[in-house]
């Protein structure tokens, strides 16, 4: 069976744009990173990540740290570390004590010139 020139040309752009929708769909479903999964962008205490993301929070906002403090407050959904610091956790996690030294992973979603207060989301205890 022949098949001519432009039946040819039409079944190779057929199999390209075939090809190019699947590589698409696949980029574009992909689903996102978890936190875990994340690079972590600083590891410290409460107080000095506190102090970097209030000297400049475009340049920390949606990375990944590792913070460490004590917990000041608690309330449904997250806790506070050192008064200055919330953290809203990824799930029903169960809330630490006040009082208690605590280190969390999570995403910095920026700082709060009104409360004066770093906020995190998507917060996993690590211990």
């Amino acid at each position: 069976m022949n098949l001519s020139k432009k039946s040819k040309l039409a079944i190779a752009i057929l199999l390209f744009t075939a090809a190019v929708g699947v590589v698409f769909y696949e980029y574009v479903m992909k689903p996102p990173a978890t936190i875990e999964d994340r690079e972590v962008a600083m590891t410290s205490e409460a107080t000095a990540i506190f102090e970097k993301v209030k000297s400049n929070p475009s340049e920390w906002q949606d990375k990944v740290v590792v913070i460490s403090g004590t917990v000041t407050s608690t309330d449904a959904a997250g806790l506070s570390l050192n008064e200055n610091t919330y953290c809203q956790f990824k799930s029903n996690t169960e809330i630490p004590t006040n009082k208690l030294k605590v280190t969390l992973k999570g995403r910095i979603i920026g700082y709060d010139d009104l409360l004066e207060e770093l906020k995190l989301d998507q917060c996993i205890i690590l211990n």
